[in-house]
């Protein structure tokens, strides 16, 4: 359970920013909130949106989650001299000397965690792990640049951190040497938060042909997910197979071909998908068609891709930030998907949904708090971005929000300029 996200000094984000799903006091679309012990009196939103302008730096905020989550899944493998991957906002000299920063608060295994990062193209300069075992916080470890402190376990972490590199992550080196005290973390980075970005289309279709290989109710479980949505889709059926490059060309634009000759040394991955559509014949019968996934709508693969992850966040309370959620999908398959994250029956155990959208049907208090819906606008004069939510307008419950948006009312929309001719 994700409760704040916060970044500094990242590409659109120049200064400190945070999006919270901490639900506020409003009693309102009870079911759009989750608790557990370890929130005492709180709750958390089941979901939060985001709308801005393009460039406003809505899909910068799930790049950040990305970086995050992979630099601590991946900072073990860091070989001693690489460049980390820093992106400081561009646009003012004195960024580009300063680290990058990132803090995630989450509650995993009725355990709440804080955990935070700063760090430059060169080395880490803070990483602190916080956890709040009975309500009050206590220190894993913390370090500045390769000096660390720990309260607990101290001989064992001090052997772990003369071993931990000044460009890798202490969270991902600790649980490499079998540290306990790290693994619960980590293990809420590895199962329980998950990016989907809109570029990841291919991997996210490879993911859910491994799926429905290796287990059958997944297969159930996205074949029942593209019947609902109503694509005419009956079965389904995939393969993944190494083949030698030259068997793709004709298929596969020359530039992508080369580029997997260059990485690869001669094999690619070729994925092959069928789905099953069953027509009416003219005598009355019924007949099974296969097509291949070149054939199906973009809105079909999309919807293929992504919706494995969101049943895996579903069953496991996990959560799913999502890149332009409706991306070749129809208003009603986005509203699907919103909804059963707000349904106790579907997400019992809490899952969160945190996603950007240029869909304004969905602006509505009818579907979400005011604490859900957020805000992403980029300041004209410096290019940095901010993050603000509705709850800070405290806006009534029967205002027609998404007319309000339209107008203006929240910021947030591009202003385009009066000259219409190009």
């Amino acid at each position: 359970m994700l409760l704040e996200f916060t970044v500094e000094n990242f590409r659109s984000f120049q200064k400190k920013t945070t999006i919270s799903l901490i639900a506020s006091s409003d009693q309102s679309l009870a079911n759009n909130t989750s608790t557990c012990e370890a929130l005492k009196e709180d709750r958390a939103v089941n979901s939060a949106v985001l709308y801005g302008a393009n460039a406003s730096g809505k899909s910068n905020l799930n790049l950040a989650m990305a970086l995050l989550r992979n630099f601590v899944l991946q900072s073990h493998t860091i070989q001693k001299g690489n460049k980390l991957n820093y992106q400081p906002f561009a646009f003012d000299p004195e960024s580009k000397k300063s680290p990058t920063t990132f803090e995630v608060v989450f509650v995993h295994k009725e355990i709440k965690y804080r955990y935070a990062l700063s760090y430059n193209a060169e080395r880490i300069e803070r990483e602190e792990l916080v956890h709040y075992p009975n309500g009050r916080p206590a220190l894993i470890f913390s370090r500045n640049g390769q000096d660390f402190e720990f309260k607990k376990d101290q001989t064992e972490q001090k052997v772990i951190s003369k071993r931990t590199l000044e460009s890798g992550l202490y969270i991902s080196s600790s649980v490499q040497f079998n540290y306990e005290g790290t693994a619960n973390a980590y293990d809420w980075f590895l199962n329980n938060f998950a990016i989907l970005e809109t570029s990841d289309i291919r991997s996210l279709i490879e993911y859910a042909v491994e799926s429905m290989n290796q287990n059958r109710k997944a297969k159930e479980e996205i074949l029942k997910a593209l019947h609902i949505a109503d694509l005419g889709i009956v079965g389904v059926e995939g393969r993944i197979r190494q083949v030698p490059i030259h068997e793709l060309q004709g298929r596969i634009p020359p530039q992508v071909l080369g580029a997997w000759m260059l990485m690869s040394g001669g094999e690619a991955k070729e994925t092959e998908i069928k789905f099953k559509h069953q027509v009416k014949k003219k005598n009355g019968s019924s007949e099974e068609i296969s097509l291949p996934i070149e054939m199906e709508s973009e809105g079909t693969r999309r919807l293929f891709a992504i919706i494995y992850p969101i049943i895996e966040a579903l069953h496991s309370g996990g959560t799913i930030a999502i890149d332009e959620l409706d991306t070749k999908l129809h208003h009603e398959i986005s509203a699907w998907i919103i909804d059963l994250f707000h349904d106790p029956v579907q997400n019992p155990k809490g899952a969160q949904l945190i996603f950007n959208t240029h869909d304004q049907q969905l602006l509505d208090l009818e579907r979400f708090r005011r604490d859900q819906i957020w805000f992403a606008e980029r300041d004209p004069s410096t290019g940095s971005s901010t993050l603000f939510s509705l709850a800070e307008f405290g806006e009534r419950k029967d205002r027609d929000i998404q007319k309000a948006y339209q107008l203006g009312r929240y910021g947030a929309v591009p202003f385009i300029a009066p000259d219409k001719v190009v």
